[in-house]
């Protein structure tokens, strides 16, 4: 699965491993336990734990767009 391809790297695309490093690192200088270096990832994560059910309809959206 990458960027453009039929899964969820093609939706939202994708980051460097540098990018993903840097974040890392980031979060283990600042103590931080959730790493989510791709912003989307974040929304995902603030939404399930704020509105359980529109992110369960974004999930099943999501589901369906990857099956066709």
């Amino acid at each position: 699965m990458t960027a453009g391809g039929p899964g969820v790297a093609g939706i939202d695309g994708m980051i460097e491993p540098e990018e993903a490093a840097e974040d890392v690192l980031d979060a283990i200088e600042k103590d931080r336990f959730l790493v989510t270096p791709h912003a989307e990832v974040l929304e995902y994560v603030k939404r399930k734990g704020t509105d359980r059910d529109r992110w369960i309809s974004g999930m099943q959206r999501l589901h369906g767009r990857l099956k066709k």
